[in-house]
């Protein structure tokens, strides 16, 4: 383990050096990103005798590197340092997993839009259903009041034909 109190990488997955896209995605950690002082054993403590955090750094330097870190600025980096190779396929795989999650978030905005457009359509067919209905009720009564007509030019000309 090294031992260093100088500053701590904890926020440096949102820095600007990863390569993963916007900055929503190097906010987000591909794994959990933090473990609670007291969900981790053997306990570590700092002089201060108190037990720290465990996280896990993402930047391009340190990929999945967890480490303690203490809010006197105190860190121990619990793994050791990666190689060249495993830094590149870390950084590699959390790149990876950061544009699976934008184009997942990009799809279900789709999905969504689609929806709404779906919600609008049902909406229209609604519409033009009651349309349809009243169009239907009204050619029912002309319809009615064509045979009544037809009916009474019948009646006239039967009464015509009697008077002849």
């Amino acid at each position: 383990m090294a031992l260093s109190s100088s500053r701590s990488s904890r926020l440096s997955a949102s820095s600007g050096r990863g390569k993963g896209g916007g900055e929503m995605e190097r906010l987000s950690s591909p794994v959990p990103y933090r473990v609670g002082p007291y969900d981790y054993s053997p306990e570590v403590k700092c002089h201060s005798n108190r037990k720290a955090p465990c996280w896990t750094s993402w930047s391009d330097d340190n990929p999945d590197r967890r480490y303690l870190y203490w809010d006197c600025g105190y860190y121990v980096w619990i793994d050791r340092e990666a190689t060249q190779y495993e830094r590149l396929l870390l950084c590699d795989l959390r790149n990876a997993v950061w544009q699976l999650r934008r184009e997942k978030a990009q799809e279900q905005q789709q999905v969504e839009r689609v929806q709404e457009q779906n919600a609008e359509l049902r909406q229209v067919i609604q519409q033009l259903e009651e349309e349809k209905d009243e169009l239907k009720k009204k050619m029912e009564k002309m319809e009615e009041k064509e045979q009544l007509e037809q009916k009474e030019k019948r009646k006239m000309k039967a009464g015509l034909n009697r008077l002849v």
